[in-house]
């Protein structure tokens, strides 16, 4: 059963948000035993994740006129009441959705470590440290940062690069990173078992991987290829048609 809440009524008040205040909401899970699944979308606001030991997910934005808005006299005997700058719905499952209003800044989101986080910006970047779980981000006009990820993840972007670090690979989940204009960087630990894809068509590919060809060679540069590190094993591709690919060990 979905629950839908919106906080541009007063309900969350006594439901899934534990505080809120201005530019800032903090969401109690559902059920604490479950980890969260976090899915944002926004069309002009970048979005950046972080990590930590809570059990709460922390969500702070701003609006982008504040900083231009005038000083304003407070009316004798009220209290200004802020809208917040972005919609939530939390659904059974411990899943939070988030959309920021149009007119939000930067949206910050800080969840416990073991979480999965669905992420998706047109026209901002995309930057996600320390989470153990799955990350998928998606960006239109803007680069990808992900840093210090454990589990697995898929990430693509039209106009920008994408830059990931992975401290450990889930084996039982593949891996894809894709970008039209923008080159793939992409740091794995040294110990990780993959077949790998590779394919651009306007760039290079470089490793210091023993990455093994299909037809027994190994790769320093080229095109379209496939091959394995470490024998094989998780599925991981990498693409981009303008830019180097560079898989690099952690």
């Amino acid at each position: 059963m979905k629950r839908h809440f919106t906080l541009t009524t007063l309900a969350l008040a006594s439901c899934a948000l534990a505080a809120a205040q201005e530019g800032r909401v903090v969401v109690a899970p559902r059920d604490a035993s479950r980890p969260w699944v976090v899915n944002i979308a926004t069309v002009n606001s970048g979005i950046t994740v972080r990590t930590y030991d809570g059990k709460d997910v922390i969500v702070e934005s701003e609006e982008r006129s504040r900083r231009r808005r005038l000083p304003e006299t407070t009316p004798d005997g009220l209290h200004r009441i802020d809208v917040p700058r972005a919609n939530y719905d939390v659904e059974e499952g411990n899943v939070l959705r988030i959309r920021p209003q149009p007119n939000s800044g930067p949206i910050v989101v800080t969840v416990p470590v073991a979480s999965t986080v669905q992420l998706k910006s047109a026209h901002g970047p995309i930057r996600v440290e320390g989470v153990h779980g799955e990350v998928d981000a998606s960006s239109t006009n803007g680069a990808v940062d992900l840093i210090n990820i454990s589990g697995t993840i898929v990430a693509d972007t039209t106009n920008g690069p994408i830059h990931a670090t992975m401290q450990r690979v889930d084996p039982s989940k593949p891996m894809s990173f894709s970008s039209t204009n923008g080159e793939i960087n992409v740091a794995l630990p040294a110990d990780v078992k993959a077949n790998v894809k590779m394919r651009t068509v306007n760039g290079s590919v470089w490793s210091d991987f023993e990455i093994k060809l299909a037809g027994g060679t190994t790769v320093t540069r080229g095109g379209t290829m496939s091959g394995t590190i470490n024998g094989g094993g998780v599925p991981a591709s990498f693409t981009t048609i303008n830019g180097r690919i560079s898989i690099r060990k952690q």
